[in-house]
């Protein structure tokens, strides 16, 4: 029998590949091979499945993303973070089914509040304090506003990545974290970083 992690990993693979509201609780219990009821000991409802699966989901990128921090102490080098922050969120975003954030907007509300609350927080708790350090490192420009930054380009990833069909579909990871990301903090770093440490 499947043990609750079991069936949240299970669940959010599918949700991801083929939409929330598409993959049913029946082929969820089907695959792994146990009672719909059996479903239904761990999860009140098809929503609360939703919500499960995404928080577990979220949790993996969040303790992801602390451990290479955690493990990468330089502190020298904020934007070197930065930058493995927006390519892990590259690489998730690849694996998913535009559809899944549509759904999960449309038909699962709370649980899509969760995923807007990560988003949140990876730019203002994590990313903004790094893009302070560089600037206090004077790796970026004074005069450059970050909150702005962090507003017009920062927060946006998702919405430029989906803008068309999916942008994973004609460019690599490399060639979108290259002009989504490196390419702006290119633009407000000072000279005297630029030329000591291109990125």
């Amino acid at each position: 029998m499947s043990d609750k992690i079991e069936i949240l990993a299970h669940a959010i693979e599918n949700f991801t590949r083929f939409g929330s509201k598409r993959f049913s609780m029946d082929e969820l219990a089907s695959e792994l091979g146990i009672s719909k009821k059996t479903l239904y000991k761990h999860f009140s409802s098809k929503e609360k499945l939703v919500s499960e699966s995404l928080a577990y989901f979220l949790n993996d990128i969040r303790t992801d993303i602390e451990k290479y921090i955690s493990e990468n102490p330089n502190k020298e080098e904020p934007l070197t973070t930065i930058i493995y922050i927006y390519k892990k969120g590259l690489m998730v975003y690849q694996n998913l089914n535009p559809s899944f954030l549509r759904g999960l907007n449309k038909y699962y509300p709370e649980a899509y509040q969760k995923y807007i609350e990560l988003k949140k927080e990876i730019v203002w708790n994590m990313v903004h304090p790094l893009l302070q350090k560089a600037q206090i490192l004077e790796q970026i420009r004074p005069n450059v506003n970050l909150e702005l930054v962090c507003t017009l380009f920062l927060s946006r990833m998702e919405d430029i990545v989906y803008s068309k069909e999916n942008l994973f579909n004609e460019f690599s990871i490399k060639e979108l974290l290259d002009h989504i990301i490196i390419n702006n903090l290119r633009g407000i770093l000072t000279l005297n970083y630029l030329q000591k440490c291109p990125v």
